[in-house]
């Protein structure tokens, strides 16, 4: 298990202004609100700080793609292609959990919630960096299309009843912020209010990841892997540009196998434990806005 390490000058020289976002990790939440045991991580992972050939296409996956919007259709994957069956990189293992154990599932802003408007030149973009859905399934294809996916409820009964949605809410968590250049009134604000300082470097300084929280079913099968989709709408709204007249799709995914172990609660951290150790206030009353 490997934690990557966010260093700011490194990521602020290999991304661009306005990068997108993916699940970076994922751990479990003790009853008090702390993270616990060891972190997770999706299909495929790889490591945004690993050099600086880095490719963010590596783990971003665009839908529709970019060459065909303005809307998704029954044709589009879910899952990025290193994504489409379980398959882990090196160092980069599952999250380990239990039955009923909520995990927070996390991810960078990167300005899509501390920049005005989502991002810099961006128009029509929902509040609150719009709404991300987590599905959950026993039956992962990997032919999984988006729509097929967005069709499932939280009962089991939508769509080919494969999964069931588990949760919508909104993809600002109300304390993540990116470190930039330059500087943004929320995103100092709370840096101030959050300090999530380097790993045994007081005073220093590095991003605080947004986080999704999300409480696995207890019916989920003990000894097998469950997986977990994590969708983000992004939409555009209707603009008077006559090319988004009718507004635009705009998700991004990321696809999961947690392990399902038995149904003790995990406690201790593997690894370097983050300075901010502890999931959002609100994790259990969530709701998207949108």
């Amino acid at each position: 298990m490997r934690v990557p390490d966010w260093d700011l000058t490194l990521a602020s020289s290999i991304f661009p202004r306005n990068a997108h976002s993916w699940v970076e990790q994922l751990v479990n939440i003790a009853p008090n609100g702390s993270y616990v045991a060891s972190f997770g991580y999706p299909r495929g992972f790889v490591d945004k700080t690993a050099d600086s050939s880095f490719d963010q296409e590596a783990n971003e996956w665009l839908l529709p793609p970019a060459r065909t919007p303005p809307f998704i259709n029954e044709a589009d994957l879910l899952c990025h292609p290193s994504q489409r069956v379980p398959n882990q990189a090196d160092s980069f293992s599952r999250l380990q959990s239990s039955p009923d154990n909520v995990i927070a599932i996390r991810y960078a802003e990167n300005g899509h919630v501390t920049v005005p408007g989502g991002g810099i030149g961006l128009v029509g973009k929902p509040e609150k960096g719009g709404t991300v859905s987590i599905f959950g399934t026993k039956q992962p294809r990997p032919d999984e299309t988006l729509q097929n996916v967005l069709h499932w409820t939280r009962d089991g009964r939508g769509g080919d009843r494969r999964g069931r949605l588990l949760t919508a809410q909104n993809f600002d968590d109300d304390r993540c912020y990116q470190l930039r250049a330059d500087r943004t009134v929320l995103g100092e604000a709370r840096r101030l209010q959050t300090p999530n300082p380097r790993p045994e470097q007081p005073g220093s300084d590095h991003e605080l990841l947004c986080e999704t929280n999300v409480r696995l079913p207890d019916d989920v099968t003990v000894g097998q892997p469950y997986t977990l989709y994590w969708v983000w709408q992004w939409p555009t709204a209707p603009q008077p540009d006559p090319s988004l007249s009718n507004g635009q799709d705009e998700y991004y995914t990321s696809c999961i196998d947690v392990d399902v172990a038995g149904s003790g609660r995990p406690t201790g951290t593997s690894g370097q434990p983050p300075a901010v150790d502890q999931a959002v206030t609100a994790l259990h009353s969530r709701r998207s806005s949108t």
